[in-house]
């Protein structure tokens, strides 16, 4: 077997047990309803918090929701950070000047806390 080929088995074999993984946690969080009125309450609090999150949608930078919701960067840093301390958004991608685009966590599809 070519290295390449090796490369991409190992890479695929990677792929579908972080696919598990997630499939795994998505079944033990949908049962978790305690988690989901704590989440409901966080949301809820704060209404920049939840304006955030529901800005979010893995393409836009902190700079780029910043403009959208009219307020400055550091106040969606802030907020960005409380989301993903929590767990309910992650790190997509980070772009080659060091921009972050976040998307949700697997918690948005257990809980569909963007309709809230």
């Amino acid at each position: 077997m070519s290295e390449s080929q090796e490369l991409y088995a190992s890479v695929n074999y990677i792929k579908h047990k972080v696919d598990a993984i997630e499939k795994i946690e998505f079944l033990n969080l949908r049962s978790n309803k305690a988690l989901q009125e704590e989440y409901v309450a966080l949301l809820q609090a704060d209404e920049l918090l939840l304006r955030v999150y529901k800005t979010i949608d893995g393409s836009k930078s902190q700079k780029e929701i910043a403009t959208e919701l009219g307020t400055n960067e550091m106040e969606i840093s802030r907020k960005i950070k409380i989301l993903e301390e929590h767990g309910l958004i992650e790190i997509k991608e980070v772009g080659k000047n060091g921009k972050k685009i976040h998307k949700y966590s697997v918690a948005e599809k257990a809980f569909k806390l963007s309709k809230i």
